[in-house]
């Protein structure tokens, strides 16, 4: 009502600019979170799904995705169309979120949305915990050294012990015999 107006469509102009991408939602541990910000998972974290999408109106179902967590990927993992990401078994630490989007016309554009995620170390991932541990495993080796130092001291102090026995034994013989040997000899002095 404002006029004449033209559209050709077999007249298609180049997209100008990167695709929006968007975070939608995050759950984790059962519960849901809001993307806008820094997400402080629960201890222990458990499984996480990331859930992301890019606008196109030319062409939504052709848009690809890639994602990385840094701090667990190593390179950028090709998502295909697919709008979310899953991880499971998290270590406790300080993670970053990053998705990409590419429209029909097969470019990467570099510049999409990003999430810092941050999961606190249980009790016994902590620092303190795991030096605790080594201490006690320390401890528990340095008990063990001295249980089998005791133990071959003793072994070698019970077969000093034969060792000795036997050479008394053998030497109350050799004096018993020489003895006997030398009153033998006396008496036949004697009798002669």
């Amino acid at each position: 009502n404002e006029g004449t107006h033209w559209l050709d469509a077999s007249v298609q102009r180049p997209r100008t600019g990167p695709l929006p991408v968007y975070l939608t939602a995050v759950h984790a541990a059962g519960r849901f979170y809001d993307p806008s910000g820094t997400i402080r998972l629960p201890a222990g974290g458990g499984s996480l799904q990331i859930d992301y999408t890019a606008v196109s109106l030319t062409s939504p179902s052709r848009v690809r995705f890639r994602y990385r967590l840094d701090g667990e990927d190593a390179t950028w993992i090709d998502a295909g169309t697919r709008r979310q990401a899953y991880y499971t078994n998290l270590a406790p630490g300080a993670y970053r979120f990053h998705v990409i989007a590419s429209s029909d016309d097969g470019v990467w554009h570099e510049h999409g949305a990003s999430l810092a995620i941050d999961i606190p170390p249980r009790f016994y991932q902590a620092r303190w915990f795991v030096a605790l541990e080594a201490l006690a495993a320390i401890a528990l080796a340095c008990l063990a050294y001295a249980w089998r130092i005791r133990s071959v001291s003793r072994t070698v102090r019970l077969q000093s012990e034969v060792r000795h026995e036997e050479r008394e034994r053998i030497a109350r013989e050799l004096h018993d015999t020489l003895l006997q040997a030398i009153y033998g000899i006396m008496l036949r002095f004697q009798a002669v």
